[in-house]
Formats: structure tokens, C-alpha cells, sequence
């Protein structure tokens, strides 16, 4: 019977082409599937299996942070798969550090063999030991690939950004040139809506009011029309315009047929958050292609625009942070009179919105809330209880005097393997004797490997089980403190102990709090406050 074989297939950014319609999946995706099937094809042991593929197309090779990777390490995990065939080792990463560690700890650990075709490695022949210097070259120079292709991308994207070409994001109102993917055109369905925007503003109109209107008349947002454009499965999704969406077009000078890049920039290869890029370093050229609105009228448009003084930047407290719309989602929004009170913005962009009956004051939930907190802290201290007497699972084990016993009882018998072959060089053994006593060591091993590893794996829960048990008492130990409190210090621990609140437009309230996770499988349900 062969292992339970994975293909796994990605590509990176550069060759990810389904969001222009170009095919399903990208032409490199293809050929590396026809390189795995064929190898397949002419290998005996796997001609009777099915072939399970994860596929990761248009995601970097330079981390693990891959969803179908991912899933396929979950599935190894699980015992689903047995060995993972790739066209060569890049295709598995570019990182030769995460390549290395994964092909020399985690898969033997797991019990998992790792074929790449187009290298001639299989893990199979390097049982016991590491691929050698070779593989570890082979995953250097992957990585140190990938570098240089980032920076030659780079320059090539400064290149297009110096003659004023599109490199980003099409903004609203604009498509791309047909025949030209870094020119922008007039999109027909959405420039009417940017200049009736402009329009609008100059004529007097609030951004809210715009918002508003167009909510009412059902125009996608610029984000659902993007997704609905890409997928049509997406044009039922619930997303409104608002202040900050309209504002967001009335700021953005491209519609003036001006082209802005490097406003954002990476500082170095696999950097997750781009940095801001000081205005005076900003690529801009003019007339680079046809403008929506005129200059004058962008400009009228900012003059209509109510300037609000910023206040110094500070971040808001967590008792104001934690209040979302049971109903869309939204961050609830904050007013003071003689209290405070909290209140959906929905209402203001949307005709007769489920969220306009929402407004509650903050000393009426806490009112509700401080009840229901004081029953979580009671069950907190029932679990810090349980946890307290459990036991570590074989506590009288001595796990290493057990390995230690199998390995010798191993050792002995590869030496009696020896014996029994000199003695049959010697003439005082038989070959049919000798192959009897082999094959039967050789049994006795594998029985022994066998427990070794039943060991292990004992060891291994208990360790697992005993950090989650200690990992959990830490935890608790951050809450339970709050039990000898009262007044305004217990009202600013439970705002620390909870992670969202969904209010409701019928007087209801859920409390989802940050602690939830330590009653997972002990039968506590999710508490929530009515």
C-alpha cells in the first residue's frame, strides 16, 4: 500500500492572472501539473491512488502564510497525507530557512515524504538523515532568486511610474485601456457617477446627503463593483456609501487627469505593511489621461468642503472601542449629553435602516453588562478549580528510563543481527537459518521502533497537555484578579475582558468576551447579556 499522496501547485503574484479573466488558473499552475501527473504515470506505487492537490495561485513563496499550504500541513498533521510531490522546491518556498526546517524536522516528524520532481529529491532516500549540502544550496539560491526578482520588479514598477503609467489600483470611474493594462480610460458605468459626485458638492450638498442618495438608488460602492465586476457572485453583498467613501473620490486628484505614484513604498522584501511616503518624494506628471472632472471644478469641489479641525491624535478608551451594530457590523458611533450615548451611522446613509432604532446610553449597558460579567468571573473561578485538580496523566512514568529501555533492547538486537552473520560467514549457521534469524530480528525491531514511537507520542501529549493546563492557569490568573474589585476598577476590568459587543435594535445586547476560549469542550455555552 503507497502513502496518501498530495500535489501541491502555487505560483506567485507575477503570474496570477485570473482577476483580468485571462483563464481559471494561470498557464504555471498547468505546467506543473502535467509535470507531477507524468511523474506519477511512470511510478508504479502511485497508479492505483487518487492525487489530492492544494493549490496557492498568485501567493509569494517567501513565507508559509498560504491558505492551501496551510490546509495541506492541517491534513498531515491529521495522518490524510503521507507524502507531498511538487515540480521542484521552490514551488514548496523561497524561504530556504522555512524550506530547511520544514524538510529536516517538521515532515519527519510527521511521517511525511517529500518528493520534487524537476530536483530528483525524495525525502525516501535520505531517511535518518538531511538532504545535504546540495538541498540546502538549492534552497539558498531559490530564495536569493526571488530577492533580485523583487528588486527588478521594483525598478521596473519606478520605470512606469517616471513616464506616468498605471501600476496600482484603478480607481473608481476609470478601467483599464484595452490592449494597454497601464493606461486608465473612462469606465462608462461609474465616470457619470464620479462627476455627478463633484457635481453635487459644488451645487451644496453634504457628503452624507450624496451618500445617501446614491444607497437609495442602489449604485454599487466602488469596492462592490470592483468584486462585482471580478465576481458576480459578489453583487449582492450589502456595502453602502458614506461620508468617508465619497470623500474618500473628492480627495483623490487622478480624476483631474493627473497620475500620483509612490505614495506607498515596502522597505524590504516580504514587509507586510507599506510605509507612507513623504509627499515631496511622490511621482506625479500630468495629462497622462483623460480627466473626469476639470481642475477648477476639483478645485471648487475642496472649497465646499467643511474643514474639521483635527484634534491631537489619541487613541479613544477601550469602554468607548467595544460597541458594534448587531445588524451591519458597523462601529457604533459616540455622542455626549448628559450621558454617553451610542448610536448606528447607517441611519444617516440609508432609508429606513434596522439601525435607526439604536441608541442606548452607556449607563444602561453597563447596567446590563456589569451583572452578566460578575457570573463569568464565578465561572472563571469554577474553571481555575478544575484545572487545579486534574492530574498530569501518567504521572508515575518515567519516559526516558522507557526509551532508553527500547533503544538498548534495539541495540541488542542489531548486535545479535551481527553475530548471526558471522556466524554464518563461519560456517556455524545455515543460510536458511541465518535469514530466519534476520528476518526475525528484524520483526522484533520494528515491533521496538514501534513502541518507541507510541512512547513519544505519550510524552508528547502529556507535555502538550500539561502547557495547555499551565497556559490556561496564566490566563485565568489575568481575570480572576478582578473578583476582589467594585466599583468604577471592576467596571474598567470588564471593558479589558471583553473583546466586541453587538447591540441590537430591539433593547439586546451579545457580549462576546475575550476569554471564551477557556471553556472550549468543558460544556459551557457562549454567555450572552438580554
Amino acid at each position: 500500500m503507497t502513502d496518501t499522496p498530495a500535489a501541491y501547485l502555487r505560483t506567485s503574484l507575477e503570474d496570477f492572472n485570473r482577476a483580468h479573466g485571462l483563464a481559471d488558473q494561470s498557464q504555471s499552475i498547468s505546467n506543473q501539473r502535467k509535470v507531477i501527473l507524468e511523474y506519477v504515470q511512470h511510478n508504479p506505487e502511485f497508479s492505483e491512488v487518487q492525487i489530492r492537490e492544494f493549490i496557492d495561485d498568485g501567493l509569494t513563496g517567501t513565507n508559509t502564510d498560504r491558505p492551501q499550504f496551510q490546509a495541506m500541513i492541517e491534513a498531515a498533521r491529521r495522518g490524510e497525507v503521507k507524502c507531498i510531490i511538487v515540480k521542484d522546491l521552490s514551488r514548496f518556498g523561497r524561504n530556504y530557512l522555512d524550506v530547511g526546517d520544514y524538510l529536516e524536522h517538521i515532515f519527519p516528524f510527521l511521517g511525511v515524504r517529500v518528493i520534487a520532481v524537476n530536483d530528483g529529491y525524495d525525502s525516501k532516500q535520505y531517511e535518518g538523515k538531511t538532504g545535504g549540502m546540495d538541498i540546502a544550496f538549492r534552497n539558498f539560491m531559490y530564495e536569493n532568486y526571488s530577492r533580485d526578482l523583487s528588486i527588478k520588479v521594483r525598478s521596473a514598477m519606478h520605470s512606469r511610474m517616471k513616464k506616468g503609467r498605471f501600476v496600482n489600483h484603478v480607481p473608481y470611474g476609470y478601467q483599464k485601456a484595452p490592449g494597454d493594462k497601464h493606461l486608465m480610460v473612462p469606465d462608462p458605468n461609474t465616470a457619470p457617477i464620479v462627476r455627478e459626485i463633484f457635481q453635487s458638492i459644488i451645487r451644496g450638498k453634504s457628503t452624507s446627503q450624496i451618500a445617501k442618495e446614491l444607497n437609495t438608488r442602489g449604485v454599487l460602492t466602488p469596492l462592490a463593483y470592483k468584486q462585482h465586476r471580478l465576481k458576480p457572485a459578489c453583487q449582492n453583498r450589502e456595502l453602502m456609501w458614506s461620508h468617508i467613501t465619497v470623500l474618500n473620490i473628492l480627495k483623490n486628484d487622478k480624476y483631474t487627469g493627473v497620475m500620483t505614484n509612490h505614495t506607498r513604498e515596502s522597505r524590504y522584501m516580504r514587509d507586510k505593511n507599506q510605509r507612507r511616503v513623504p509627499r515631496e518624494e511622490w511621482i506625479i506628471t500630468e495629462n497622462t489621461h483623460e480627466a473626469l472632472v476639470t481642475k477648477e471644478e476639483f478645485d471648487a469641489a475642496h472649497a465646499m468642503i467643511r474643514e474639521v479641525k483635527r484634534p491631537e491624535r489619541k487613541s479613544p478608551p477601550a469602554c468607548d472601542t467595544v460597541f458594534y451594530c448587531g445588524h451591519c457590523g458597523r462601529k457604533l458611533r459616540k455622542s455626549h449629553g448628559l450621558d454617553t450615548y451610542f448610536a448606528c451611522d447607517t441611519q444617516l446613509y440609508q432609508e429606513n435602516a434596522t439601525c435607526s432604532n439604536i441608541r442606548w446610553s452607556k449607563t444602561d449597558l453597563e447596567a446590563v453588562m456589569l451583572p452578566v460579567y460578575k457570573a463569568q468571573l464565578y465561572l472563571l473561578g469554577e474553571r481555575a478549580k478544575e484545572l487545579a485538580l486534574q492530574g498530569d496523566g501518567h504521572p508515575n512514568e518515567n519516559w526516558s528510563e522507557m526509551v532508553g529501555k527500547i533503544d538498548r533492547e534495539i541495540a541488542a538486537c542489531q548486535a545479535q543481527k551481527v553475530q548471526y552473520y558471522e556466524a554464518y560467514r563461519n560456517g556455524d549457521l545455515d543460510r536458511g537459518a541465518f535469514v530466519e534469524q534476520k528476518a526475525a530480528l528484524a520483526i522484533r525491531i520494528e515491533h521496538l521502533q514501534g513502541e518507541r514511537t507510541e512512547i513519544e507520542l505519550k510524552r508528547q501529549a502529556q507535555r502538550t497537555q500539561i502547557e495547555a493546563r499551565e497556559s490556561a492557569k496564566r490566563e485565568l490568573s489575568q481575570y480572576l484578579y478582578a473578583t476582589h474589585l467594585d466599583g468604577a476598577l471592576l467596571t474598567e476590568s470588564m471593558y479589558q475582558a471583553i473583546d466586541r459587543v453587538k447591540v441590537f435594535s430591539n433593547e439586546r445586547i451579545e457580549i462576546r468576551w475575550k476569554f471564551e476560549d477557556l471553556f472550549a469542550g468543558q460544556g459551557y455555552r457562549e454567555r450572552k447579556a438580554v
